[in-house]
């Protein structure tokens, strides 16, 4: 031993500082890896907001009617401006919401399999996902204030750097709580509990929203100075430094009580967040929600029995995607969307115009394009199943395709006539309605399929590949091109909704015929086939 040592003191070779320097390269290789996602996703952020100030200024401009001349809602008793407010809390609910889907303490996959089953102290992995929870609640309110903070200015044409900076220090301590209230949920394992809470809350919103539009209905005082009260007051730099001088002692006394709860963490919730964060990032990277908004399976399960009474009389092929509908929770978005649409132009000023009407058709046509193609995704995707029903395949997609329109042409049919007893627009030229609402279907149907059929894509190689912005605008359009013939099949909706008196151009009845073709081909391709059999 001691001639191996002189050795080694004689040669210059020390293994230990060997090993040193090889875990300092790692370490500093993990450190680099870290920032760099970091950098990517903050200026990712960055780019967002970009464009999102550009397109909420659009929509805010639309939802007021600017220059175009709408009726006035006797029912209308909130601006804008009054229900700012409560996106605050709304935002503030989604976020806790989402924290406690993805944890917000996780471990990813590969360091759970390796570290978590050792008999090894794991607190210095415990601080690690610690940290970047707390770090993902702060950054995510901060990027929602902002946005909240873009809103206001468009509504109130005022920007005070002063009042902005100290809004947005309050979202960053606003966040680090929900973080801290994330965590301290996940340690007693609480989740589902407190999700469901979360759901009654935005319930009990929606109650007191009802009954402070039946008092402001009725003049009360003491409500509508209330509530021009609180609107005034988010305009003021005293009531966020308040809020911000509430938030920070909170925040800290949170933060300590998450740290002394974050080493009760069971191993089976840091695997399992890590793959539902994992799920998630996919999501993003792939620009696809199906397979991270599926119900679970407790809500599937309290669907079935009513699902099952429901269809129970329909041909199987009609039973599957009736109780895929029912079951997956889709229909619930399509009527929690024409559900808001209706109050929005009933109880808030200026709303009620023909430019809110034709956001709100383009809204339900990249609603019902996502939704639709969730539910007819297998009947396309699956060749299986044509050997389990005893099927064709092209009478699986013709009864996709189907279903695809009439789902869509219930819902259009739906919002016009609700905006059509609004007075919002004008139902007299009913057949051209009529005609304009079917190319619409059908419009939507085919974006739809097109969508149901869209594989899985690597963003990261498609977008770096683009070596212009023009190349990038390009891939983004080739993505985009189902939304976007929906969009151009809603073209004589839109006419008919912005000047009703004006004749609608042969050109763009045929135009928006042509983008309807693909529906059309799978609900009329199996006949030929049947006469030829």
């Amino acid at each position: 031993m001691n001639d191996s040592e002189g050795l080694v003191g004689a040669s210059g070779f020390d293994p230990q500082q060997l090993i040193l320097r090889a875990k300092r390269r790692r370490n500093f290789s993990e450190r680099f890896d870290s920032f760099s996602d970091a950098y990517v996703w903050v200026l990712a952020a960055l780019v967002a907001l970009a464009y999102l100030f550009s397109a909420i200024f659009g929509l805010i401009f639309a939802l007021l009617g600017q220059g175009v001349a709408h009726p006035k809602m006797p029912t209308a008793v909130w601006s804008l401006q009054e229900l700012s407010p409560i996106l605050l809390v709304l935002a503030a609910i989604w976020l806790l919401r989402l924290l406690l889907h993805l944890g917000p303490v996780a471990v990813n996959a590969a360091t759970a399999d390796w570290w978590l089953p050792l008999p090894l102290s794991s607190a210095s992995l415990r601080a690690r996902a610690l940290r970047k929870a707390l770090l993902f609640g702060m950054l995510a309110s901060a990027f929602a204030g902002v946005l909240w903070l873009i809103v206001l200015y468009g509504l109130t044409g005022a920007f005070d750097p002063l009042l902005a900076g100290c809004a947005l220090a309050c979202f960053v301590l606003a966040g680090l709580l929900l973080a801290n209230a994330g965590v301290i949920v996940q340690s007693f394992g609480l989740q589902s509990p407190a999700q469901r809470w979360l759901g009654r809350s935005v319930m009990a919103i929606i109650a007191v929203l009802a009954v402070s539009w039946g008092l402001l209905a009725a003049e009360n005082q003491w409500t509508m100075s209330a509530v021009q009260g609180v609107a005034a007051s988010i305009l003021q730099l005293r009531t966020w430094t308040y809020a911000s001088a509430i938030l920070l002692p909170l925040g800290i006394i949170g933060t300590w009580w998450a740290m002394q709860r974050n080493r009760h963490i069971g191993s089976r919730s840091l695997r399992s967040s890590g793959e539902k964060q994992q799920l998630a990032l996919g999501t993003l990277m792939q620009a696809d929600g199906r397979a991270a908004t599926g119900p679970s399976a407790v809500a599937i399960g309290r669907r079935r029995r009513h699902g099952t009474l429901i269809a129970a009389r329909l041909p199987v092929i009609w039973r599957i995607l009736a109780l895929r509908l029912m079951r997956a929770g889709y229909w619930r978005t399509t009527a929690g969307y024409l559900l808001l649409v209706m109050a929005l132009a009933a109880a808030v000023d200026q709303v009620a115009n023909p430019l809110s009407a034709v956001v709100f058709y383009a809204a339900l046509g990249v609603l019902l394009a996502l939704n639709l193609s969730g539910v007819i995704a297998p009947l396309l995707t699956q060749p299986q199943l044509t050997q389990h029903l005893g099927q064709s395949a092209a009478r699986l997609s013709q009864t996709a395709a189907l279903f695809a329109v009439l789902g869509s042409a219930v819902a259009l049919s739906a919002l016009t006539g609700g905006l059509g007893l609004l007075g919002i627009v004008d139902l007299s030229r009913f057949w051209l309605w009529c005609a304009a609402l079917v190319i619409g279907a059908l419009g939507s149907a085919a974006a739809s399929l097109g969508h149901a059929q869209r594989k899985e894509r690597d963003w990261e190689s498609l977008l770096g590949s683009a070596t212009s912005e023009a190349t990038i605008g390009f891939v983004l359009f080739s993505e985009l091109s189902t939304l976007v013939r929906a969009m151009a099949t809603f073209a004589p909706m839109f006419s008919l909704a912005l000047s009703p008196s004006t004749e609608i151009a042969w050109p763009l009845w045929v135009i928006s015929s042509v983008f309807t073709v693909p529906a059309l081909r799978l609900l009329v391709g199996e006949f030929p086939r049947r006469s030829r059999g």
